[in-house]
């Protein structure tokens, strides 16, 4: 386990968490002048969610440590970035708490597995579409910081497109975990 931290797979993972403290500060002191900044962040972290899975299987680095590391990192960028814009009042609260939901039973599921099975389940691709979306969301939230209504249209509609995914996604996680506890 002490070696796979060093895997560059894992290295790209845990710079995103790393990324999420400078976000955060942006995200509360948000201006004009930082807007862009903050979309450039939120960018390379998608990319380096991207980038961490495809070095993980090109230089034969998949892990046990990086199928924690790679999805925690997820929760912990998503759940940090949602929390702040509903404290502003950004986000809705029911997709909030959808996303809060999500994110948390699939850890406490995810906990119970490794517990009981040894066993940790690694993203699907519905879940990798989820966590997509709701960036979107982010993504336009940030920059919607004026009243553009044809911005709020966009965002009204992506909520339930993600909402979509994030049901979808974590009933697939929930038959796998069914499945796993089972065997």
């Amino acid at each position: 386990m002490k070696k796979e931290i060093l895997y560059i797979s894992n290295q790209v993972s845990i710079l995103r968490v790393l990324l999420v403290i400078p976000l955060m500060y942006l995200l509360i002191n948000q201006s004009d002048s930082n807007t862009i900044i903050i979309a450039a962040i939120l960018v390379a972290m998608y990319v380096s969610d991207l980038l961490d899975g495809y070095l993980a299987r090109k230089l034969n680095q998949v892990s046990e440590l990086g199928k924690i590391i790679d999805p925690l990192a997820d929760k912990i960028a998503v759940v940090s970035i949602v929390i702040i814009l509903y404290l502003q009042g950004r986000v809705e609260t029911w997709f909030f708490i959808v996303v809060i939901a999500r994110d948390l039973l699939i850890i406490l599921f995810g906990l119970y597995l490794k517990s009981k099975n040894k066993i940790v389940l690694m993203s699907n691709y519905p879940g990798k579409a989820a966590v997509f979306s709701i960036g979107i969301i982010i993504l336009l939230t940030v920059f919607n910081t004026g009243s553009c209504e044809l911005l709020k249209n966009v965002i009204s509609y992506l909520y339930y497109i993600s909402v979509i995914l994030i049901i979808y996604s974590l009933y697939l996680y929930l038959m796998r975990f069914y499945k796993s506890i089972g065997d």
